[in-house]
């Protein structure tokens, strides 16, 4: 198997910016998978994807009336020759570290930079080819992260007409009454 060097040298654990540095490149579409950077990309598969809900009606045809965009997710196949400056099984292991420690992380491709990723698996095979590289296809999901508050509703003797606006009450067993309709 041949990797070409598009890195410069197998640089991990710099950073982007670090990294940039270290290599004079100023452009913000420098690869990067959470600061670690991959000797070779040898594919990037971008989706993006939208649902649209559809509801059954009683006569008739279901209808779709609402969409809602899903996470963003991507592909990667990147590697490392055996002449980097970290070994493999480390390149490896911060992968694998980087996976459990389920903190979004920011990954850089040549198309679009993402942010809040976080890496759902990680493959590796090791053949006659691959012994003396380290070929990783790992597949990242957008996380979407919101935050919450919890609001507590005014006393009911604020309210100007409490019984139809104050938030509901136990009112107890109620007896059912039976209703002619004209």
């Amino acid at each position: 198997m041949s990797l070409i060097d598009t890195s410069g040298g197998g640089l991990i654990a710099l950073g982007v910016s670090g990294a940039l540095a270290l290599l004079g490149n100023t452009s913000k579409t420098f690869r990067s998978i959470g600061g670690i950077v991959a000797q070779a990309t040898l594919a990037e598969r971008h989706y993006d994807m939208l649902t649209i809900t559809s509801h059954p009606t009683e006569l008739g045809s279901k209808i779709s009336d609402h969409a809602y965009k899903e996470p963003v997710e991507v592909d990667l196949s990147i590697g490392w020759g055996g002449g980097t400056f970290t070994p493999l099984d480390t390149i490896y292991q911060h992968l694998l570290d980087l996976q459990a420690s389920a903190v979004p992380i920011d990954i850089v491709t040549g198309k679009r930079q993402y942010k809040n990723m976080l890496i759902t698996s990680l493959s590796v095979v090791t053949d006659q080819d691959t012994e003396n590289a380290l070929k990783v296809d790992m597949q990242c999901r957008e996380i979407i992260i919101v935050q919450t508050q919890i609001q507590s509703l005014p006393p009911a003797s604020n309210q100007a007409n409490p019984s139809a606006t104050a938030y509901p009450l136990n009112g107890g067993t109620v007896q059912m009454t039976e209703t002619v309709l004209p």
